[in-house]
């Protein structure tokens, strides 16, 4: 038997700007990790950043946790 999902982490991803002076069009995606932790969640959305790319926003939202 699999462990209920307790939460969803939806992390918005950004390019890094190739310099400061702005102007720049940059790719943006979202990625989505379920996971009962949020540390475990956070740790595999790092791991799912493209290269160059730079997590720039976090949303959680978490699932009722069944009662024993």
């Amino acid at each position: 038997m699999t462990e209920p999902v307790t939460l969803t982490l939806y992390v918005t991803v950004q390019e890094i700007p190739p310099d400061h002076r702005g102007g720049y069009t940059l790719g943006r995606d979202e990625l989505i990790v379920e996971d009962v932790d949020y540390d475990q969640a956070l740790e595999a959305a790092h791991r799912r950043v493209p290269e160059g790319w730079r997590i720039i926003a976090l949303r959680v939202e978490r699932d009722p946790v069944p009662s024993s």
